[in-house]
């Protein structure tokens, strides 16, 4: 597992670097193919803020945590990200699921005209073939508002996004 831990306004010594991959060995039980983790400290007003991010098998795991104390906010990151394995953990259990690779590139450009919207990020994403129950599955576990995959149902391209009820909305093209 490659490891990158960064501080702002923190050193980083060698007692929080063996802390935090100590935590994170524990997740071991939970996700098997860790590829990398990203733990970012800051310190802001006397708080101590820890951001985790794992990446396992192609998806993504965030957590974050505030605490007066610095080793107390990375147990709470880190905390939140097992909680979030172990639930992932079960519902592929229960569902059988197997999960795929995604790659995000982004980039910049600038358009010749200032009248139009400008495209600022362009994303390019392999879609993993999944159902929707599976889908729904994967999205409800990352922090983000929609996921694009290939319904393993309709070999089409779909889009699944979270409502404001907390429940699922799904888009199918018609061509």
């Amino acid at each position: 597992m490659q490891v990158e831990i960064s501080g702002i306004h923190i050193p980083i010594t060698e007692g929080i670097d063996e802390y935090i991959k100590k935590k994170l060995g524990k997740l071991n039980k939970y996700l098997h193919q860790v590829s990398s983790a990203r733990i970012v400290l800051k310190v802001e007003k006397g708080r101590y803020l820890a951001e985790v991010n794992v990446i396992s098998n192609g998806f993504t795991i965030h957590g974050n945590g505030v605490a007066s104390d610095l080793y107390a906010s990375i147990d709470t990151a880190i905390d939140k990200v097992g909680r979030q394995a172990k639930r992932h953990k079960e519902k592929i259990q229960s569902h059988r699921s197997r999960d795929g690779l995604k790659k995000v590139v982004s980039t910049s450009r600038n358009l010749s005209s200032d009248t139009q919207p400008e495209i600022v990020q362009v994303i390019r994403k392999i879609v993993k073939p999944m159902n929707a129950d599976e889908a729904a599955i994967q999205l409800d576990l990352e922090e983000k508002i929609f996921l694009v995959f290939l319904n393993r149902d309709t070999n089409q391209v779909n889009v699944i996004y979270k409502r404001n009820g907390g429940d699922f909305g799904l888009i199918e093209p018609q061509l």
